[in-house]
């Protein structure tokens, strides 16, 4: 199963999750995955014993708690849970009852849980390969960015074309990509790209970029390492590199993203990493989501 929760995109087989919480006899289940220390302090930490019970839960540490036997690891948060029903209800009404409490999973019921209960923590791994699953945090700019940006590689972890793995979704009814005009100077092509249903490429350029549905990029444009949600219009003779387009933006004539930092930043969010992310309340248009 391949799932994109909140601000996490995840693929794996709960059956041994499941199975580990009957197990344990467990009241909760907490769907962890190992990473370094470093990257540990952006995640809520597990500290387990030896037997996997969750000891403590600490969100965001400066000083993750590493994981038994192995000093440069950490054991974080995935996000998911399994209850059993009637200890969830439990607990949703006891936190609901205290007014002491921010009402936030992470912060108030999960800690509280650990010190009165049987919880549990579940490591992810390939059952075939033993290797971690696959998960990726997309919380942020950078991370969004980056989980995109390996679709389009050579060999990607997450192999959108892996018959084992279908990913069953809603997708819109589209007319295939469309790659118009084919002069030296004006050729529709994309190279190391995805480039969705709906989308022409009009006499431009797309390299490693990841195109969502109906995407019309015109003439004499070129787009690097960029990551174009649906809807989006990029104008002729237009130059973005290492760009963010949300849904629904019309990029003007000429215009380019991601050459100079300093002009990016007087218009637009540029992350850490310098990625730029545009929307259309930056350029000052009015999109409408359809419900």
């Amino acid at each position: 199963m391949l799932v994109l929760a909140g601000d996490h995109i995840y693929k794996m087989d709960y059956g041994p999750m499941m199975a580990h919480h009957v197990e344990n006899n467990a009241d909760m289940t907490i769907g962890c995955i190992e990473t370094s220390i470093e990257t540990a302090r952006a995640f809520g930490v597990m500290s387990v014993d030896e037997q996997c019970r969750v000891m403590a839960f600490q969100e965001k540490p400066d000083k993750p708690e590493p994981i038994p036997g192995n000093s440069d690891r950490a054991l974080v948060s995935m996000g998911i849970y399994i209850f059993n029903t009637d200890f969830l209800c439990e607990q949703l009404k006891a936190d609901a009852d205290e007014s002491a409490s921010s009402h936030d999973f992470g912060k108030d019921i999960i800690p509280a849980a650990i010190e009165k209960y049987q919880v549990s923590a579940y490591s992810f791994r390939d059952k075939n390969t033993g290797e971690q699953a696959y998960w990726r945090d997309v919380g942020t700019i950078d991370a969004f960015w980056e989980a995109n940006m390996e679709l389009v590689r050579l060999s990607p972890e997450l192999n959108l074309y892996d018959d084992e793995w279908p990913i069953w979704t809603y997708q819109e009814q589209l007319p295939p990509a469309k790659f118009i005009f084919d002069n030296d100077k004006r050729r529709g092509m994309a190279l190391d790209s995805m480039v969705s249903g709906g989308c022409i490429i009009s006499g431009a350029t797309v390299r490693r970029s990841l195109l969502f549905s109906n995407v019309y990029v015109h003439s004499y444009a070129l787009v690097e390492d960029c990551v174009v949600l649906p809807n989006a219009s990029i104008g002729e003779n237009c130059q973005l590199r290492k760009v963010v387009v949300d849904e629904g933006c019309v990029i003007a004539d000429g215009t380019v993203i991601g050459a100079n930092r300093q002009q990016d930043e007087e218009r637009f969010y540029v992350s850490p990493q310098g990625v730029v992310l545009v929307t259309p309340e930056m350029l000052g248009q009015d999109y409408h989501f359809a419900r």
